[in-house]
Protein backbone atom coordinates (compact mmCIF):
# COMPACT_ATOMS: atom_id res chain seq x y z
CA UNK A 1 0.00 0.00 0.00
CA UNK A 2 1.01 3.72 -0.45
CA UNK A 3 3.15 4.55 2.44
CA UNK A 4 4.70 0.99 2.70
CA UNK A 5 8.17 0.41 2.64
CA UNK A 6 10.75 -2.58 1.94
CA UNK A 7 14.56 -2.59 2.72
CA UNK A 8 17.35 -4.36 0.59
CA UNK A 9 20.73 -4.76 1.41
CA UNK A 10 21.59 -1.49 2.09
CA UNK A 11 18.37 0.47 0.89
CA UNK A 12 15.04 1.73 1.68
CA UNK A 13 12.21 1.42 -1.04
CA UNK A 14 9.11 3.20 -0.19
CA UNK A 15 6.16 3.44 -2.25
CA UNK A 16 4.88 6.60 -2.69
CA UNK A 17 1.72 6.80 -5.22
CA UNK A 18 0.48 5.40 -8.81
CA UNK A 19 -0.69 7.77 -11.46
CA UNK A 20 -2.73 6.29 -14.28
CA UNK A 21 -3.14 8.44 -17.77
CA UNK A 22 -3.64 7.76 -21.71
CA UNK A 23 -1.04 9.10 -23.51
CA UNK A 24 -1.54 10.66 -26.84
CA UNK A 25 0.54 7.99 -28.50
CA UNK A 26 -2.10 5.05 -28.13
CA UNK A 27 -1.11 3.71 -24.95
CA UNK A 28 -1.85 3.47 -21.15
CA UNK A 29 0.56 4.21 -18.74
CA UNK A 30 0.84 3.31 -15.07
CA UNK A 31 3.82 4.90 -13.68
CA UNK A 32 4.62 4.61 -9.71
CA UNK A 33 6.33 7.20 -7.75
CA UNK A 34 8.98 5.00 -5.38
CA UNK A 35 11.26 6.93 -2.57
CA UNK A 36 14.81 5.31 -2.58
CA UNK A 37 16.77 5.53 0.31
CA UNK A 38 21.01 4.25 1.16
CA UNK A 39 21.58 4.18 4.33
CA UNK A 40 18.93 6.42 5.82
CA UNK A 41 19.50 8.97 3.73
CA UNK A 42 17.19 9.80 0.31
CA UNK A 43 19.15 9.30 -2.80
CA UNK A 44 16.07 10.40 -5.24
CA UNK A 45 13.21 8.88 -6.64
CA UNK A 46 12.51 6.19 -9.73
CA UNK A 47 9.49 5.78 -12.03
CA UNK A 48 8.66 2.07 -12.80
CA UNK A 49 6.32 1.95 -15.23
CA UNK A 50 3.78 -0.28 -17.53
CA UNK A 51 2.91 0.96 -20.64
CA UNK A 52 -0.02 -0.92 -22.56
CA UNK A 53 -0.59 -0.29 -26.15
CA UNK A 54 -4.44 -0.49 -26.82
CA UNK A 55 -3.41 -0.79 -31.00
CA UNK A 56 -1.54 -4.51 -30.14
CA UNK A 57 -2.69 -5.22 -27.16
CA UNK A 58 0.58 -5.88 -25.31
CA UNK A 59 2.26 -4.22 -22.27
CA UNK A 60 5.39 -3.45 -21.74
CA UNK A 61 7.12 -3.08 -18.42
CA UNK A 62 10.16 -0.16 -17.88
CA UNK A 63 11.68 -0.44 -14.32
CA UNK A 64 12.97 2.34 -12.29
CA UNK A 65 16.61 2.31 -11.86
CA UNK A 66 18.82 3.66 -9.80
CA UNK A 67 22.90 3.20 -11.18
CA UNK A 68 26.19 3.79 -9.70
CA UNK A 69 29.31 2.72 -10.06
CA UNK A 70 29.01 0.12 -6.85
CA UNK A 71 25.75 -1.29 -7.62
CA UNK A 72 22.92 -0.43 -9.45
CA UNK A 73 18.91 -1.00 -8.39
CA UNK A 74 16.25 -1.96 -9.91
CA UNK A 75 12.09 -1.61 -9.07
CA UNK A 76 9.64 -3.15 -11.81
CA UNK A 77 6.49 -2.43 -11.39
CA UNK A 78 4.08 -5.62 -11.37
CA UNK A 79 0.53 -4.86 -10.78
CA UNK A 80 -1.71 -2.76 -8.86
CA UNK A 81 -4.92 -2.34 -7.33
CA UNK A 82 -6.14 1.41 -8.51
CA UNK A 83 -9.86 1.46 -7.10
CA UNK A 84 -9.13 -0.55 -3.90
CA UNK A 85 -6.37 0.59 -1.46
CA UNK A 86 -3.95 2.06 -3.84
CA UNK A 87 -1.52 -1.15 -3.77
CA UNK A 88 1.15 -1.86 -5.89
CA UNK A 89 2.87 -5.05 -6.37
CA UNK A 90 7.20 -4.73 -7.25
CA UNK A 91 9.84 -6.53 -8.10
CA UNK A 92 12.64 -5.63 -6.51
CA UNK A 93 16.59 -6.13 -7.59
CA UNK A 94 20.04 -5.14 -6.59
CA UNK A 95 22.29 -5.91 -8.84
CA UNK A 96 25.90 -5.02 -6.90
CA UNK A 97 29.42 -4.50 -9.13
CA UNK A 98 27.45 -4.71 -12.33
CA UNK A 99 29.51 -1.95 -13.62
CA UNK A 100 32.99 -3.87 -13.19
CA UNK A 101 31.15 -6.35 -15.80
CA UNK A 102 30.50 -3.40 -18.71
CA UNK A 103 34.37 -2.27 -17.65
CA UNK A 104 35.75 -5.63 -18.14
CA UNK A 105 33.82 -5.70 -21.88
CA UNK A 106 35.73 -2.61 -22.85
CA UNK A 107 38.86 -3.60 -21.60
CA UNK A 108 38.44 -6.76 -23.49
CA UNK A 109 37.90 -4.70 -26.47
CA UNK A 110 41.48 -2.88 -25.92
CA UNK A 111 42.99 -5.43 -25.73
CA UNK A 112 41.96 -7.38 -28.55
CA UNK A 113 42.18 -4.41 -30.63
CA UNK A 114 45.49 -3.88 -29.29
CA UNK A 115 46.83 -7.63 -29.57
CA UNK A 116 45.00 -7.22 -33.56
CA UNK A 117 47.08 -4.31 -34.51
CA UNK A 118 48.99 -4.95 -37.67
CA UNK A 119 52.72 -4.91 -36.93
CA UNK A 120 54.93 -2.04 -38.67
CA UNK A 121 57.01 -2.46 -41.79
CA UNK A 122 60.09 -2.50 -41.03
CA UNK A 123 62.92 -1.27 -43.47
CA UNK A 124 65.07 -3.71 -45.10
CA UNK A 125 68.58 -3.72 -44.41
CA UNK A 126 69.74 -5.39 -47.32
CA UNK A 127 71.36 -3.78 -50.22
CA UNK A 128 70.33 -3.97 -53.62
CA UNK A 129 72.05 -5.97 -56.05
CA UNK A 130 73.17 -4.30 -59.00
CA UNK A 131 70.99 -4.60 -62.06
CA UNK A 132 71.94 -6.96 -64.92
CA UNK A 133 72.70 -4.47 -67.62
CA UNK A 134 75.10 -2.95 -65.63
CA UNK A 135 77.04 -5.65 -64.70
CA UNK A 136 77.18 -7.03 -68.33
CA UNK A 137 78.41 -3.90 -68.95
CA UNK A 138 81.12 -3.49 -67.19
Amino acid sequence: ASGEQITLGRYTMIYESISIWDAPDGKNVARATVGVYRDGDHVGEIYPRRDFYYASQQSMTIPGVRSTLEDDFYVLLIGWEPIAAEGATFKIYHNPLVNFVWMGGVIFTIGTMVATWPAPKRKSSRKKAPSRSAVLRA
